[in-house]
């Protein structure tokens, strides 16, 4: 099924919010806009205004054209090395909380948060095994352990 423009728009603010490191809350008040609101937007939810996309584009310090354009494709990227568990699912951008946009690594007594994904993937990679929190089919969230280590592709990072 393909994704609405909603949607899509939604997941670019959700990944620049997430590349700057800012959590949706704090994003939200800097834009002026409700948490419950920016929640919407990213999750495609909401159709923002001209207005609205103006006022995101400020807060990420883009042109708001970047925020409709897609993303380029991470498949070139030599360096953008993922774990993988065994049911085939990585570690990705998506992964973050949407509660503050962290990311939950590590064992479940010893888990850590971080505010990127890019932090969160550089402690991955120093970890014996990697673990990463992620929700199962079911949405419940648990620990997964690394069975491997691969080039993480374009539509695995949009799910």
């Amino acid at each position: 099924m393909k994704k609405t423009l909603r949607i899509l728009f939604g997941q670019r603010v959700k990944a620049l919010r997430i590349a700057t490191g800012m959590s949706q809350e704090t994003f939200a008040d800097r834009c002026g806009f409700a948490r419950s609101y920016m929640s919407r937007i990213e999750r495609g939810g909401s159709n923002a205004s001209l207005d609205a996309i103006e006022v995101l584009a400020r807060a990420l310090e883009v042109e708001p054209w970047q925020l409709l354009a897609s993303e380029s494709t991470h498949d070139d990227d030599p360096e953008l090395v993922v774990p993988f568990a065994a049911d085939g699912s990585c570690f990705h951008p998506g992964l973050a909380s949407t509660r503050d946009g962290s990311f939950g690594v590590g064992d479940k007594a010893s888990q850590k948060r971080f505010d990127t994904f890019s932090e969160a993937l550089e402690y991955l990679r120093s970890m014996e095994t990697a673990k990463w929190r992620r929700p199962n089919q079911s949405g419940n969230w648990g620990i997964v352990s690394a069975v491997k280590w691969d080039k993480l592709k374009k539509k695995v990072a949009d799910e």
